[in-house]
């Protein structure tokens, strides 16, 4: 392999690895008014991706693991007049990175103009979660995570719940 190109998928692997959470939130809220919650339409679990999430399994776990780490968290679920509306969308989007490399390895071959592309394809996804103040009807706290994925992800309910379990880690947010 050329040395330009496994550079390159030493950083594609590494940057697989790393996941990125951004968290806004209302810092005029006191979170521990917040004991129940509901999911936002009309208190239904619905998932809104990709259509390999129209899997009945990962949605199901999906939906366990949300509410598993809310629970962990001093939430529980009511669907009678809660305190917090609960929401997520997953998206997926599909991405390339082209790479120039030399036709030659050798150091001493002299051609600047005769390079070979490799395109390398590969997908980014997200997962936001959101929670509204179901009195007031605003958006108080909101976490964003994105990282590179495989084309076919593993959906299996161990990375399903470390996902939700790094997506939720800072709520409630610190004072």
């Amino acid at each position: 392999m050329k040395p330009s190109v496994l550079i390159f998928l030493i950083f594609v692997v590494a940057s697989a690895c790393s996941v990125t959470v951004k968290e806004t939130f209302d810092k005029q809220t006191d979170f521990s008014q917040y004991k129940t919650y509901c999911w936002m339409a009309g208190c239904e679990f619905n998932v809104t991706g990709p259509d390999y999430l129209n899997d009945s399994i990962a949605r199901e776990n999906i939906r366990k693991a949300i509410e598993a780490e809310l629970k962990q968290k001093g939430l529980t679920i009511r669907t009678d007049n809660p305190d917090l509306l609960v929401g997520f969308t997953i998206t997926v989007k599909d991405e390339q990175a082209i790479v120039y490399h030399r036709t030659e390895d050798s150091p001493f071959f002299i051609a600047p103009l005769e390079l070979d592309k490799k395109v390398i394809n590969y997908q980014k996804g997200s997962l936001i979660i959101g929670m509204a103040d179901a009195k007031e009807s605003r958006m108080v706290w909101q976490s964003h995570v994105s990282a590179y994925m495989e084309t076919k992800p593993d959906l299996s309910e161990a990375n399903i719940n470390k996902g939700i379990k790094q997506a939720l880690k800072n709520y409630p947010p610190k004072k």
